[in-house]
This record gives C-alpha cells, structure tokens and sequence, in this order.
C-alpha cells in the first residue's frame, strides 16, 4: 500500500459525481470503458487519476449503475483496484446495480469472485460480471500478435463489448463472462499469489534509446519512477507491473530484463492514448 497515496482526510476531499471506474495501461480496458460509457451514458472515472489525487469518496445517491472495467493479471485484479477498493467510500449506495468488465489475454481466472469478496467487505454486493478477450500484451512470457492477428481478435471483442453493453443497460444478473477458463479458481489460486507477492521493479532496464521524454515517468500509475540524469530510474521496490511504461516507451527503450527484446509492443489501435 506504500506504493500509493494515503487517504485524505474526510474534510479535505469533498464527495465527487460519479461513475465507470476503469484502469487501462496499453489502452484495451479503455477501449472497453469508452465503449459501454457511449451506451449507457455513464462517466468514466480512471483509477490511475483517482489514486494520484486521493480520491475515493464518491457520492451515488443518483446513480443506477456503478461499473468497473479493468485488465486481468495473472487470473487476478490488478493491485491499483484492490487499493482503491480499501478505500473506497460509496455515499448514499443502497443495493444499486454494480458490475464487473474484466478484459484479459486468455482467461480472467477466479478475478470476480476477488472483487465480489472485496466488495462484500463493504457492503456492496456485485450484480454482474463479463469476459472481454483482447490481445495479450504480457511480453515477459510471450510475443504480441502480428496487426493482422490483433486486428481479428479486437473484432471478436467489440462483440463481447456489445453484448455486455447490452446486459448492463438492461441490468443482467449474474455471471455473463465466457473467458472464466477452466479451473478458474484454482488457476487463480496458483499464478495469483506471484503477482500479489511480486511485482518487483528490478527486472526493468533502459538502453541507450532513451530519448529521455518523460512519458514513462508521466504515465506511472504509482510513481514508481522519475528522471534521474534524464533517464527513467524506479525509485519504488514493487509497482502494479501494468508495463504500460514498456509498452508506450516511443523508442521502445524500456525492456524487462531485455527478455522481450524481439516480442514487440501494443497500445490498443482504437483507443486515443
């Protein structure tokens, strides 16, 4: 929890209008938030944002939908989320719909039934979850799709996106989600513990392609680094590992122990970044 800012306190921060709270490093659960805030004329609220500003009080005394998209790491949710969720104040929430967009690469694992526990610590129930696959961008076990192959997967998802669009703005109950995979709970049980445990900065690195434009500094979602002789320098032992600095590096000068050297880069083509 060191990694990101504490809490203010209640008088400080005032109670702020809401709400599809999503996280998106290379840009797929943006594209998926953007997508159901279009259909169902919510507000989109990013984590990153909300984390870095100390913002976790929110008033939902209007609302009907409270939404949460993000990506899944290592068949879990990312840390961003769990954070935010410990602190997460919700005025006026009365058993409103709350829903679960989980994008991944392969398989979500047993990541909602993580949030519905999270959750229920607050009193909030979850209503709904859904699956969207998209192209796998974890470069440290493995290569990016070639743009055709990208390309047809994000197609098959703005179909997985149009369906949960529907569901929401109906408010489906219950589990909509395809990508759950088998043994979800026990893949989750396994591979999760690596990232919850883990998620050391060491292994990344920065060669002399550095052009030394601050982005990665910029788009941080923990502050885990700064320009240090006008090279990123991790000042932080552990980060959400979202590789969004790897990923969006515009000479691709950040690497992960120089492991993913030839496996390319992604940021979703649809999506502004």
């Amino acid at each position: 929890n060191r990694n990101f800012p504490a809490a203010p306190d209640a008088a400080e921060k005032g109670m702020i209008p809401p709400m599809i709270f999503y996280f998106s490093a290379t840009g797929n659960s943006k594209y998926a938030a953007e997508r159901i805030a279009a259909a169902t004329d919510d507000h989109l609220i990013f984590l990153r944002d909300a984390v870095r500003s100390r913002s976790y009080r929110y008033d939902v005394s209007r609302e009907q939908r409270i939404g949460f998209v993000v990506p899944t790491y290592f068949y879990g949710l990312p840390s961003i989320l769990t954070f935010f969720l410990e602190k997460l104040q919700l005025s006026g929430y009365r058993d409103q719909y709350v829903y679960l967009v989980l994008t991944c690469g392969g398989s979500t694992g047993n990541a909602a039934g993580q949030m519905a526990k999270l959750l229920k610590k607050k009193d909030i129930a979850l209503s709904a979850q859904f699956g969207v696959r998209m192209v796998d961008n974890y470069v440290p076990l493995g290569q990016i799709a070639d743009e055709a192959s990208a390309a047809q997967k994000l197609d098959l998802a703005e179909l997985s996106i149009d369906d949960a669009c529907r569901a929401i703005r109906a408010k489906g109950i219950g589990d909509y989600n395809r990508f759950r995979g088998v043994a979800a709970e026990l893949f989750t049980a396994v591979a999760y513990p690596l990232y919850a445990h883990g998620r050391s900065t060491r292994p990344f690195v920065v060669t002399d392609e550095c052009i030394s434009c601050g982005l990665c500094q910029e788009i941080c979602p923990c502050g885990a680094i700064t320009l240090s002789g006008g090279k990123p320098a991790w000042t932080k032992s552990k980060c959400v590992q979202c590789l969004g600095c790897l990923h969006r590096c515009p000479t691709q000068a950040i690497h992960w122990k120089k492991a993913d050297e030839h496996r390319g880069r992604y940021y979703n083509p649809r999506v502004e970044p």
